[in-house]
């Protein structure tokens, strides 16, 4: 706001002017409610409904992006729940070939350790029939 020396030279004349019909104090307390600025400075009413036009087209363009980040949300919602769906199939694929991994290898193991053991069962069988015909033959 600016206050020229031709503004505070009329606010001088009206208070002292109000000083004279009012008195000093009520003089005073009227001039410190009215601001020190030209008529032309001061809002109309024609100004004030085009900021009001300015304000609803500020409160369309935000309802506007509301909608847009919502529609953005749903999409990636959406694109969300699809990746998750195949990360779960890829898991479900991985357990599969995990499990029959391990019968494989279980299987594998099982023909190892027989193969290993079947000797030592063959030996242990000779022993034996070796034993019990030298008892017999006893």
């Amino acid at each position: 706001m600016v206050v020229t020396p031709k503004i505070e030279l009329e606010r001088m004349e009206l208070t002292s002017q109000l000083e004279e019909t009012l008195g000093t104090d009520t003089a005073r307390t009227l001039m410190a409610h009215i601001p020190p600025v030209n008529i032309e400075q001061l809002a109309t009413k024609d100004d004030l409904t085009l900021v009001r036009k300015d304000v609803d087209m500020v409160r369309n363009e935000i309802d506007m992006l509301r909608k847009d980040v919502e529609m953005a949300e749903t999409r990636l919602d959406a694109k969300i729940d699809r990746l998750d769906s195949k990360v779960d199939a890829g898991f479900k694929e991985i357990r599969s070939e995990m499990v029959l991994g391990f019968a494989q290898q279980s299987k594998k193991i099982f023909v190892i350790g027989l193969s290993l053991a079947l000797p030592t069962w063959i030996a242990l069988i000779g022993v034996l029939i070796t034993l019990v015909i030298t008892i017999i033959s006893l």
